[in-house]
């Protein structure tokens, strides 16, 4: 049992590493910091391969049962699947931030395009506009 008892507590450990580093990741994306989001991207694929590692580890202990039928273990299980919940809420928030960063870095590159298209507007030889610059494309040597 006190083996399994470790693996929880090691598995509650990294979810509040875990958790730590959404929340830093939460700010560094409203502070548009790209550096800081990749160190925080490896940081998090590390603390999500050891939850992997000991939640095998935990599957594979014999005394299993003992999570749902001790007190002790089943309150541990409990408050680290709360706060499980609470890491993928912050994720999922998290999300939809850079979903909206997304967004808009696109609505500027599309900006940037029409604005571009509209300072290169030339005439073709019939009198109609054209943002497309064809100079030098029929030449014939």
């Amino acid at each position: 049992m006190t083996n399994l008892s470790q693996l929880i507590s090691s598995q509650h450990q990294v979810l509040v590493e875990l958790n730590a580093v959404i929340s830093q990741e939460k700010q560094a994306l409203h502070a548009q910091q790209a550096d800081v989001l990749l160190s925080l991207a490896n940081t998090k694929a590390n603390l999500l391969a050891n939850l992997q590692n000991n939640d095998e580890m935990i599957a594979a202990q014999p005394d299993l049962a003992l999570l749902k039928t001790d007190p002790e273990l089943s309150l541990q299980v409990n408050n680290s699947k709360a706060l499980l919940a609470q890491c993928q809420q912050l994720n999922a928030e998290n999300e939809s931030l850079i979903e909206l960063s997304l967004a808009s870095l696109n609505r500027f590159s599309q900006a940037l395009q029409v604005s571009r298209n509209a300072s290169s507007l030339t005439y073709d030889g019939k009198g109609k506009t054209s943002s497309i610059s064809t100079l030098g494309n029929n030449l014939k040597a």
